[in-house]
């Protein structure tokens, strides 16, 4: 009778015997292409369906072990960004008529999703739902606001950033949560981007740099808290700035209760992105005034262009202040 030793299980960065990130990272890259390419087969093929159980098993394994990204090897700065109280604060208070009308509106809903929606584990009514107001908000503003969940960032391959001294180089590719796009109501522009079958290269060009991603931090435990999300939501921008040939991305990290705002900037041939302190909308910051609400909503207008106050608008009124910090 053969004896099998017992297979000791070990972490994404056991010392004594590492896993080889770059095989894995280098699958799933070829599982992406082969869906890509499986995708103009007809489904009712018995091959093909074969085919696919196979593929998504061995993707779900695969990102079952998630990887860990580190932006300081590749080079990437990290910087923080500091917004002017004061000037967010007049800003907000000076919405128009039809923004005021959806914060209220908006206010009351979350107070509501509050009072009927257990928030222990996620809460993604509550970022569903500024989402949404936005794109009113956009509407009535005879402007539109498209909201692109799970878009595909990167084709092939994806992205690839390295180290320019040590080489260290990192792949990133996959999905946005959320990409949401401030465009020009006329022509075909809301059938392409909100209609079967629209592509990513048409998102980029209606966008025409309108254009900002929301990364959701999933629901939290122990192992993984709010801020751990952050590499993931930087790679997500880096992504979408190479993709696009892009000088700077505005992104957001939020699971609807927290928020955090972001720039990435291409600087010098170099990669930093800029990251504010935490915004929070927790049950008793509702319930005590709206306030924080009319901030985050308009922060998030002005980081998809749409200006929706009557003073002017953040980029010529609201100086966003950088402070060199530690690299991330």
């Amino acid at each position: 009778m053969s004896q099998r030793g017992h297979k000791r299980k070990r972490s994404l960065q056991d010392s004594e015997s590492p896993v080889d990130l770059s095989k894995m990272r280098m699958a799933l890259n070829r599982l992406e292409a082969l869906k890509e390419e499986l995708d103009g087969i007809e489904e009712t093929e018995e091959e093909l369906r074969t085919i696919s159980d196979h593929v998504l098993a061995l993707e779900n394994i695969l990102k079952g072990a998630k990887k860990p990204v580190y932006l300081k090897k590749a080079g990437v700065m990290r910087k923080r960004l500091i917004f002017e109280h004061a000037k967010v604060t007049e800003l907000a208070k000076g919405l128009t008529t039809n923004a005021e009308a959806e914060v209220v509106d908006l206010h009351s809903r979350i107070k509501k999703i509050y009072a009927r929606v257990n928030m222990d584990v996620c809460s993604r009514m509550i970022l569903d739902a500024i989402l949404l107001a936005l794109a009113e908000i956009a509407s009535a503003e005879q402007r539109g606001v498209a909201i692109l969940p799970e878009m595909r960032i990167a084709q092939g391959d994806g992205v690839q950033i390295a180290h320019p001294i040590s080489g260290y180089e990192l792949w990133l590719s996959g999905h946005v949560d959320y990409a949401v796009i401030e465009y020009e109501d006329v022509s075909d522009y809301k059938d392409r981007l909100l209609g079967p079958g629209g592509s990513r290269d048409d998102a980029f060009d209606i966008a025409k740099r309108r254009l900002f991603l929301v990364v959701e931090a999933k629901c939290q435990s122990l192992e993984q808290t709010f801020v751990s999300y952050i590499p993931e939501a930087v790679s997500q921008a880096i992504a979408l700035l190479k993709s696009a040939n892009l000088p700077e991305v505005r992104f957001c990290l939020s699971n609807g209760q927290t928020w955090i705002f972001f720039v990435l900037k291409s600087e010098n041939g170099k990669l930093t992105y800029y990251e504010s302190a935490t915004r929070r909308l927790s049950r008793e910051v509702v319930e005590n005034s709206d306030m924080p609400l009319r901030e985050i909503v308009q922060l998030l207008c002005e980081w998809v262009s749409l200006y929706i106050s009557q003073q002017n608008s953040y980029w010529t009124n609201l100086k966003a202040k950088t402070e060199t910090s530690r690299k991330q």
